[in-house]
């Protein structure tokens, strides 16, 4: 895994024991902290509630409803936008298969994975904290010549926010290239958003899983 996926993770981790609001997948993480916290230290808490009353800039600091404070809201998609890409990474490797994956991993992660980290953050930067609540990742890849490599949807709706997927080309005279690209909801999927191409090599790839 390469070092910016790392530094992800940490950043993830470091976020989550501040108590930020993060979707359903990271409470029992942040729980678990939690509770090591409180068992284990008898020092007085560093973090104390304020009111109106109390606190003269209370008004000045923080907006009027803790529900647009943007910090909470840009921690979140940091958090969930790390996640998504070792989710992506790990359902990329699965649909290569062993023979694809030992060839183009490294231009995957070098130059499709952190174009696909902008486009998971701007789809879910908007989100409500309802609508966080309910996002859901897609498990399994198509195998043969399928595209999908992974859906991030509504598991309330079932409606999808992004399709991931990688097809074959092959121009004339070129060889064969794997393009990545993606689908949104914000123009009803119409779209092929283009996230590059990598050379495979002139003869004909295996299939996906194989």
């Amino acid at each position: 895994m390469m070092p910016w996926m790392k530094r992800g993770l940490l950043i993830s981790s470091a976020l989550l024991t501040l108590g930020l609001f993060v979707p359903e997948y990271a409470r029992d993480v942040q729980a678990q902290d939690l509770s090591k916290l409180q068992g284990d230290s008898s020092e007085k808490p560093l973090i104390y509630k304020v009111n109106e009353q109390s606190y003269d800039l209370y008004r000045s600091v923080l907006p009027i409803s803790t529900e647009q404070y943007i910090h909470r809201d840009v921690s979140s998609v940091e958090i969930y936008s790390n996640y998504v890409l070792n989710h992506a990474y790990e359902q990329s490797m699965m649909k290569f298969g062993s023979t694809i994956a030992s060839k183009i991993s490294s231009p995957f992660e070098e130059e499709i994975l952190p174009r696909l980290k902008d486009i998971v953050t701007e789809t879910t930067s908007n989100l409500s904290s309802e609508e966080w609540k309910q996002i859901k990742l897609s498990n399994q890849p198509a195998s043969g010549l399928g595209e999908k490599i992974f859906h991030l949807y509504n598991g309330d709706s079932g409606e999808d926010l992004l399709r991931f997927h990688v097809r074959r080309d092959q121009p004339p005279k070129q060889g064969y290239w794997f393009n990545f690209h993606y689908h949104t909801h914000l123009d009803d999927y119409e779209k092929h958003h283009d996230l590059g191409s990598i050379y495979w090599g002139k003869d004909m790839p295996p299939r996906w899983m194989a």
